[in-house]
């Protein structure tokens, strides 16, 4: 759908009322086509890491005792810092944003042409640096990797992050494909995968997930109620400034934050063993979905609202069920992922003279990922044909399914790299990874100045480029003042 200023105001319409409909009844992508787009963006990550190690840095990865350097000597004061994020930006940021506006339409060439370069460039740093006798690829595994949160779900909430505050303000202008919006009732856009995904990432972490205790009650007032303040401030605001909102996607009060809560408040109430997760998940999401298939899903796409806050926001209540559902299989998988430094990373690298005695192993961990996920990938693509569609609007079980498949791929993918090469910092994927949270509200209050400030849905692609090449140096430079600082903004 094109919108030009001209017609707007021939006919008569509003500019809030505009940018409503801009992102209103949708319909999505295919599943294809998310699978090229969720593969694409790790490959920027990697190929950005291969460059590094190919490259003369290999001080950059282990200190002359080949122990892993901290973080920190990469942070505050070091003379590489500004270089490397610089980089970073430039090999990951850069391409995704392309791939997202601009070269939309030939992804299945990019992702092609990306899974090549990073299997050539696999095929040169074996050649280049194996060759050596000195083993080269010891335990190299950051201090905060050593606290259960390995190398590659770093990377894997990373991207989660990445893409998702790309999408919240390039889904504004013209330049964004409407069909990577999110969808109106059903349907499988990548916007749509957006909260589904941050809900997997916190699960994959969660304290069930590193079987620690839980939090007391204490801890659960101070996990949820930044949550709750954030969802209450977005309320307020967008509400005081009348800014756009599309009541469809959660309802007349409710937001993302807010759902985010009401997870952690579930888990922090009913918790379970993270043995035991994936059982209570089945069991919510089989009723969840029976109900909706019994009717429960008219109701929910239908503009029917009463005037009691449940009916109001019976979008975001009720997907409530679905969403718990995802973290609570989001914790048993992480349950088995963080549980794997002690089995994997120690195993050392493949080329090692350690990992070669050992790789066998290793590879049928990896293996285990990629078939969990073609699963996943089938049973979405089953329950998507014949049981209900994928809508995220509910977060029925074919969603569910569709997003923990997409999560898995990138996990496995990154799970695979990390099988063949030393972990590398990258001060980026730092910054992201520790303040997850804080930098999406960043980018929310980043994207709200953006909206306020210019008519987005009239700017031409030279102008659209330029506004999000500019938020995304200020989202980016903001970020990195708090990592240059030690700060650490974590709320959940």
């Amino acid at each position: 759908m094109e919108f030009s200023e001209e017609s707007a105001l021939a006919g008569g319409v509003g500019l809030k009322q505009l940018k409503e409909a801009f992102v209103s009844n949708l319909h999505g992508s295919t599943m294809l086509e998310i699978a090229a787009l969720t593969a694409v963006v790790p490959t920027f990550i990697i190929l950005r890491q291969l460059g590094g190690l190919i490259l003369p840095a290999r001080e950059d990865v282990t200190s002359s005792n080949g122990e892993a350097k901290g973080d920190r000597s990469l942070a505050v004061g070091g003379r590489s810092y500004g270089t490397r994020l610089l980089n970073d930006f430039i090999f990951v940021i850069l391409p995704t944003l392309a791939c997202l506006t601009v070269l939309a339409d030939w992804i299945y060439i990019i992702t092609g042409a990306s899974i090549v370069l990073t299997l050539i460039g696999v095929f040169l740093l074996r050649r280049t640096k194996y060759q050596s006798t000195v083993d080269l690829y010891p335990q190299v595994v950051s201090k905060e990797t050593s606290s259960r949160r390995t190398g590659f779900l770093s990377s894997f909430r990373f991207t989660v992050m990445l893409v998702t505050c790309v999408s919240i303000l390039a889904v504004d202008f013209n330049v964004f494909p409407r069909r990577y919006a999110k969808t109106e009732t059903y349907g499988t856009g990548l916007m749509d995968v957006g909260v589904g995904s941050f809900v997997v990432a916190n699960g994959l972490v969660s304290r069930q997930a590193r079987n620690l205790p839980p939090s007391k009650y204490g801890g659960v007032l101070r996990n949820t109620s930044p949550l709750l303040v954030i969802g209450f401030a977005r309320l307020i605001l967008t509400k005081g400034v009348d800014y756009q909102e599309h009541v469809a996607e959660y309802g007349v009060h409710w937001n993302f934050f807010f759902t985010l809560a009401a997870v952690a408040l579930l888990t922090s109430i009913i918790h379970v063993p993270a043995a035991h997760c994936g059982s209570l998940a089945v069991v919510i999401l089989g009723g969840y979905q029976a109900s909706l298939s019994y009717g429960l899903n008219k109701y929910l796409l239908s503009s029917e609202r009463g005037p009691g806050l449940i009916s109001l926001n019976k979008e975001g209540v009720y997907s409530i069920f679905g969403y718990w559902s995802m973290y609570l299989i989001s914790v048993r998988l992480g349950n088995y992922l963080c549980r794997l430094p002690e089995r994997f990373f120690n195993q050392g690298a493949i080329g090692s003279s350690y990992g070669k005695k050992n790789g066998a192993t290793k590879w049928w961990i990896v293996v285990d990922v990629w078939l969990l996920d073609a699963i996943f990938w089938l049973l979405a693509i089953f329950v998507d044909e014949f049981i209900e569609r994928v809508s995220r609007r509910m977060c029925n079980l074919a969603y569910v399914l569709f997003v923990l498949a997409q999560n898995l791929e990138v996990i496995a993918i990154f799970l695979t790299a990390d099988s063949i090469l030393p972990s590398r910092v990258m001060p980026l994927l730092r910054i992201f990874d520790q303040n997850m949270l804080a930098t999406f509200l960043w980018a929310n209050i980043l994207t709200g100045l953006v909206n306020m400030s210019m008519q987005t849905i009239f700017a031409p692609t030279h102008v659209a480029m330029g506004a999000l090449l500019s938020y995304l140096a200020f989202l980016v430079g903001g970020m990195g003042i708090v990592d240059a600082l030690g700060l650490k903004l974590k709320f959940w």
